[in-house]
């Protein structure tokens, strides 16, 4: 009786932590995934849902300070997603594509993130998706690339790219 319900209990919480994230990050401690959630409610509002959370050195290699933070929120053709950086001290960077401030296209399906370390200058960060336009045959097998990069007071939108999928 007490092992089926030490079982029981670990099972529900494997459900709630794998549950957490729509795209999971294994690596990602529990004091994260508890800020990331806080983060995508404050900042997306009751509706938003997180979908990917990561602590990496997107401003300066080797010091890991900092959580990205990628939520959806429900629109018209599919969620939208929208995503920030946010510093240990505080201080929140979104990551915007658009005037509307959303991290990829509209429509577009959120795959992964990358980043880049460059002598010389602040790591370049990569949201990837998957191109999902209606009415454009081949478009789910395409992956746009939106790359940003700190500039000492913001992350700045320094360029985009549309590849094909990898095999």
């Amino acid at each position: 009786m007490r092992r089926s319900f030490l079982l029981i209990t670990v099972l529900w919480l494997f459900a709630i932590a794998t549950g957490a994230q729509t795209v999971r990050n294994p690596k990602l401690g529990e004091a994260d995934l508890s800020a990331a959630q806080t983060i995508t409610r404050e900042e997306g509002g009751e509706k938003a849902e997180l979908t990917y959370a990561a602590r990496i050195d997107a401003i300066e290699k080797g010091r890991f300070d900092t959580l990205v933070v990628v939520y959806a929120k429900p629109a018209a053709d599919g969620p939208d997603y929208f995503a920030l950086v946010a510093q240990d001290d505080g201080k929140r960077y979104r990551l915007a594509y658009d005037e509307a401030g959303r991290a990829l296209k509209s429509g577009d399906r959120f795959l992964r993130i990358g980043l880049k370390h460059e002598a010389g200058r602040p790591p370049l960060l990569r949201l990837m998706g998957q191109l999902t336009e209606r009415g454009r045959p081949g478009a789910g097998e395409q992956q746009r690339n939106v790359d940003f990069r700190f500039n000492g007071s913001e992350f700045a939108l320094v360029d985009q790219s549309v590849v094909p999928l990898p095999k």
